[in-house]
């Protein structure tokens, strides 16, 4: 029996058996959690004032954002042509892989179950699905859901298993996703996913790696309402809070001076694996808004670098303190279209 502290909830700690033995222990998961049927309908499109960054532009099919996940159902009408696709020939695989048992166009890769296809393995969790379709699903007019950045592309790579957990064996695998998204172009990582411990220096390698090759790694807070976690405690890592429809923090939103910025994440939402729409909250679900934001600025300037980003997306942001410190917000809430206008020079 292992007592673990999971993203899901806020300050809940959750006791069940894993059935693992003395075999490796939880090391982190999923920083999102799901709402019932029926909630509050998503209002994070409006709060970032996206629809008015889309008469500047929607997105380039040329930008790659590498979401590091459960896993995505590609299948789903919202992500129909959002995939990054590349022959298996000009893509650099993982190391160790054999050439010749990998054969058509890949999405990406799955480090969970060692293949090239994410949705050949063990079952999808939800969680990479919701939020590959808060950056770039397609717009649903009747739900109000769907993607900061639809027209940009999304490469999948899954880590996470089918419980959105991930476990002290794995920091290898996080390392060498990490480094898939960078060899094959993705311009953008996102990792809506904590660790409940530090990580070791190969995963601090791989993001400084990232950082330093021009590729903006965008992470969360966190949902313990208490201070930064892993892996926003690092400065490689964009760090992103939630606010919630009041435009205030969210009462789970971890807090500290890595906060860079702060973004939706109660209430919003997006698409589950099979393409129902349903509504959840978490850090998770805030950092998607400002990937897809920074894909939108990549999609008119393909010149800039991680640091630009960071200092456009800081700059135009809109206030969102609500009377609560820079430390549980950052520089405030992501304001799409003032960052897009500021990219234009407008």
């Amino acid at each position: 029996m292992h007592r673990i502290k999971l993203g899901f909830i806020a300050l809940a700690v959750v006791t069940f058996s894993l059935g693992f033995g003395d075999g490796p222990q939880v090391a982190g998961g999923a920083g999102g959690f799901a709402l019932p049927p029926g909630s509050t309908p998503s209002w994070g499109l409006s709060a970032v004032r996206a629809p008015e960054a889309w008469e500047i532009t929607a997105g380039s099919e040329e930008i790659v954002v590498a979401v590091i996940d459960s896993g995505i159902d590609r299948t789903v009408p919202a992500l129909a042509g959002r995939m990054w696709t590349q022959p298996y020939e000009e893509v650099r695989l993982p190391h160790g892989t054999h050439r010749a048992d990998v054969d058509g166009d890949l999405h990406g890769w799955d480090f969970r179950d060692g293949n090239a296809d994410p949705m050949e393995g063990s079952r999808l969790h939800w969680h990479g699905t919701f939020v590959a379709a808060l950056i770039a699903g397609a717009f649903d007019s009747a739900t109000g859901a769907g993607g900061v950045a639809p027209q940009i592309r999304i490469m999948d790579l899954r880590f996470l298993d089918s419980r959105g957990l991930f476990f002290s064996s794995d920091w290898r695998k996080l390392a060498e996703a990490i480094h898939f998204a960078v060899d094959n172009g993705a311009h953008i990582i996102n990792i809506s996913i904590y660790a409940s411990v530090e990580p070791p220096s190969v995963v601090r390698e791989a993001l400084q790696k990232a950082d330093q090759e021009g590729v903006l790694v965008i992470g969360i807070a966190g949902n313990d309402g208490d201070k930064v976690g892993y892996f926003g405690r690092y400065p490689e890592v964009f760090t992103v809070g939630a606010v919630d429809e009041q435009g205030g923090p969210a009462s789970f939103s971890n807090w500290g001076p890595e906060v860079d910025l702060a973004a939706p994440g109660v209430s919003v939402l997006s698409t589950y694996p099979g393409g129902q729409v349903r509504a959840g909250s978490g850090t998770s679900f805030a950092a998607p808004h400002v990937t897809g934001t920074a894909a939108l600025l990549l999609s008119l300037n393909r010149e800039l670098t991680p640091s630009e980003l960071r200092s456009i997306l800081q700059t135009t942001a809109a206030d969102a303190t609500q009377g609560a410190g820079r430390e549980h917000v950052g520089a405030g809430l992501v304001d799409t279209a003032a960052a897009t206008q500021w990219t234009l020079g407008r």
